[in-house]
């Protein structure tokens, strides 16, 4: 038997293209989408259930999030305690939410007690009760998380970058506060539920190892109940981008939060891929130039990154770090230093060469197994995506060029249209 002569590393091969897995799509008897990943080796099945009844469809503000949130804690059959116990019992649990464009409901389910858990599953999409109790313990916790959220610099800046981007009252800028906590009645909720949680604005995820029995049992459980929405429709309204400067005070005595960005895009914008290569470039990455210059060689933060992130109906990109109070004016004169050399100067073929391999590792990784798939088709199905749409940007982002990092560099990150914000204990 030859020895593997372990002192020579093995060689390096690039990724070039992604084998997206196979993924099976039909419809249940009331109309409901359902998304199939079935893979894996292990007799565990994991659904999600997605409904587009996220911020943009709101009446009220935070109806979305709290109805999400309360819709578990009681159904017609079993009180919260009940049912959680009944839930557990199986080893399964039920979790929801809510973010700024949809909302969730999901469990993992032991193939062998699938039959047991789909009833219990199925009455908390259809039939809640949101007690009164419940919405008002969700109330008082809320408050609380928000009390201790607000002496958080960093919290504190990212509420105030969003709503400047967007405005107090669009869906995706407004805030949580003590009055609109208050405000939301057991009312709200079952306005939201009855009129945008319905089959007509749903999808359903289903991903692990599944057979004829497991698509008998979801239909008979989640595909005999027809409902019908509200035909509202978001009509994102018309926000420039803009410059603005905020100076927060912030309790905290040593450390200022620093947030800079700006209002982007969503994925079906054509620079969503090079906007991608140089958000990862800039700061999307622990070698980004960022990380190097400021963490490594200034030694000014332990971390510093950069984000782009796309909605439904828009994005937007920021600068993250938390420094010194003394160091926040050389920090942000560096942040937008390195900013300019990538406007002046395109980076290297070897750079580029790293970030690409970097970037598509991360997409290997993201399609490793049945549920990192379905989560990739949870993102699509929101986004209102297909597979090939989403293949497409992977081999945009593949065959990016220097060139077009230096244009998206030169278009998007120029002061004039950044929002800055600062929070510390010297403002």
């Amino acid at each position: 038997m030859t020895l593997l002569d372990r002192s020579i590393a093995p060689q390096i091969h690039n990724i070039a293209s992604l084998q997206f897995p196979s993924v099976e799509r039909y419809l249940l008897d009331n109309g409901i989408e359902v998304v199939e990943v079935n893979q894996g080796t292990q007799d565990i099945v994991h659904i999600e259930v997605i409904y587009d009844a996220g911020r943009p469809v709101e009446d009220k503000q935070l109806a979305s999030r709290i109805t999400a949130a309360i819709q578990k804690e009681g159904t017609k059959s079993f009180s919260s305690e009940a049912l959680a116990e009944k839930v557990d019992y199986y080893g399964s649990s039920i979790n929801s939410g809510s973010n700024l464009d949809y909302s969730y409901f999901s469990v993992f389910v032991l193939s062998k007690f699938f039959n047991e858990v789909m009833p219990l599953f199925a009455e908390v999409l259809q039939e809640p009760t949101f007690p009164e109790g419940e919405l008002k313990t969700h109330r008082e916790i809320t408050l609380e998380k928000l009390k201790s959220n607000m002496a958080k610099s960093d919290l504190v800046s990212y509420r105030k970058i969003t709503e400047e981007m967007y405005g107090s009252e669009h869906a995706y800028g407004y805030n949580s506060s003590e009055e609109n906590i208050l405000a939301i009645q057991r009312s709200d909720l079952i306005h939201h539920f009855t009129n945008y949680q319905s089959s007509d604005r749903c999808t359903i995820i289903v991903s692990g190892k599944i057979n004829e029995n497991v698509r008998s049992i979801i239909n008979a459980n989640l595909g005999q109940v027809k409902t019908t929405s509200s035909n509202k429709q978001f009509q994102p309204p018309t926000i420039p981008v803009h410059q603005a400067h905020h100076k927060i005070h912030s309790s905290q005595q040593h450390q200022t939060a620093i947030k800079i960005g700006r209002k982007m895009f969503n994925r079906s914008n054509k620079d969503f891929a090079p906007m991608f290569m140089l958000n990862t470039v800039l700061g999307g990455y622990f070698g980004s130039r960022l990380m190097e210059s400021i963490r490594e060689n200034l030694g000014y933060t332990y971390n510093i990154y950069s984000s782009l992130e796309p909605l439904v109906y828009d994005g937007y990109f920021t600068l993250n770090t938390e420094v010194s109070n003394e160091l926040v004016d050389p920090t942000v004169a560096e942040i937008y230093n390195q900013i300019s050399i990538l406007q002046n100067e395109k980076i290297s073929a070897r750079e580029l060469d790293m970030v690409r391999n970097y970037i598509m590792g991360n997409f290997l990784n993201m399609i490793d197994g049945p549920f990192r798939v379905a989560n990739v088709m949870k993102t699509l199905s929101v986004s209102k995506m297909e597979v090939e749409e989403y293949e497409v940007i992977v081999d945009q982002i593949y065959n990016c060029t220097t060139t077009q990092i230096q244009d998206m560099a030169q278009k998007y990150l120029q002061r004039k249209d950044m929002i800055e914000v600062m929070v510390g204990s010297n403002f």
